[in-house]
């Protein structure tokens, strides 16, 4: 990155004094402070839509975010060596740890103020013909994982290896867990929600995972946007309570504590309560494991994916508890 040197710096319009990495990407002493400059995959049109995201969350209160410093011809990415990158303000602090209830709360709190700040974000650019829309898709998504669950069992049967023994003595219960799931989207509830969504506009993170919330005292800063489109909010507090569930037994206390959180700044309607329901009864750890062992088939994948089972099947006491008492958290 050294040898670039010059080329960010003619692209930026700014001065490098030091550049050090930095997990994916570099740091960057500049004349206008410290930046963060990283490779992207994504596509120009992608970047353009993100990047249009954060300004309509910027303009609308939520300034705690990592928007994208342009370049000299005001593009917010530039071109390096035929590869895409973007620069930003180095965010300082530490990454949300999901184990820590003061981090959680933090971060429930200002994932409510970022989806309340994006509400009415429509792509309007003339400037690009791209947007990302998820909206919808959940039950179709969790449809083709529920068939995955399924034909994993059969391929289980057939095999008969140490996976697949731990796998065929727990599949069903985890099976009845996704067929409650679907039935509860099958409802009236998350129609309504989807076409809600699709008349208010907003902004769904799609990526809220601890590297993604930066925590610095009694700021919490919000990264990682590439991933954000349309799609129902609660993609997002569900994502972030199930994370946060698997570091304390699926608590319905610390979950309280997050929701209470969530909701000082945008309460949840009744669909949403339901909907979130039937999203977090789906078995998705379950799946994930059995579909990454299957997929893999590696010599050392055995042992590994065996002992990830068991630790799916050692929360799924807790899991069950905790969605029988989810009705009594609102």
């Amino acid at each position: 990155m050294l040898e670039s040197k010059e080329l960010i710096e003619s692209a930026y319009g700014l001065s490098i004094s030091a550049i050090k990495s930095c997990r994916a990407g570099y740091i960057l002493e500049t004349d206008t402070g410290r930046k963060y400059l990283r490779p992207c995959q994504c596509s120009e049109n992608r970047i353009l839509y993100v990047h249009d995201a954060k300004q309509y969350l910027y303009s609308h209160g939520f300034t705690n975010l990592d928007t994208y410093c342009l370049t000299v011809d005001g593009r917010p990415y530039a071109v390096l060596d035929g590869q895409l990158y973007l620069l930003t303000p180095f965010i300082d602090g530490h990454e949300c740890e999901f184990g820590d209830d003061g981090d959680s709360v933090r971060a429930a709190y200002a994932l409510s103020a970022m989806h309340k700040a994006g509400k009415g974000f429509r792509h309007k650019s003339d400037s690009y013909d791209y947007t990302p829309n998820d909206l919808g898709k959940i039950r179709e998504s969790l449809t083709k994982r529920y068939e995955e669950i399924l034909r994993m069992r059969r391929k289980a049967e057939r095999e008969r290896g140490a996976f697949d023994y731990l796998y065929l003595d727990c599949v069903d219960r985890f099976i009845d867990l996704a067929e409650e799931s679907l039935e509860l989207l099958r409802g009236p509830e998350y129609e309504r929600l989807i076409r809600k969504t699709a008349e208010e506009g907003g902004i769904c993170h799609h990526d809220y995972s601890y590297q993604n919330i930066i925590i610095k005292g009694q700021t919490t800063t919000i990264t990682g946007f590439e991933s954000c489109g349309q799609e129902i909010r609660i993609y997002d507090l569900v994502n972030l309570i199930r994370r946060k569930m698997r570091k304390c037994n699926w608590d319905p206390s610390k979950a309280s504590m997050l929701l209470e959180a969530y909701c000082e700044l945008e309460p949840l309607s009744r669909d949403e309560i339901v909907v979130m329901k039937a999203m977090l009864l789906f078995p998705q750890k379950f799946w994930r494991v059995a579909n990454r062992y299957y997929n893999s088939r590696r010599s050392w994948a055995q042992r590994n994916f065996s002992g990830m089972l068991e630790e799916v099947i050692a929360e799924y006491d807790h899991h069950v508890r905790f969605m029988k008492q989810y009705d009594s958290l609102f």
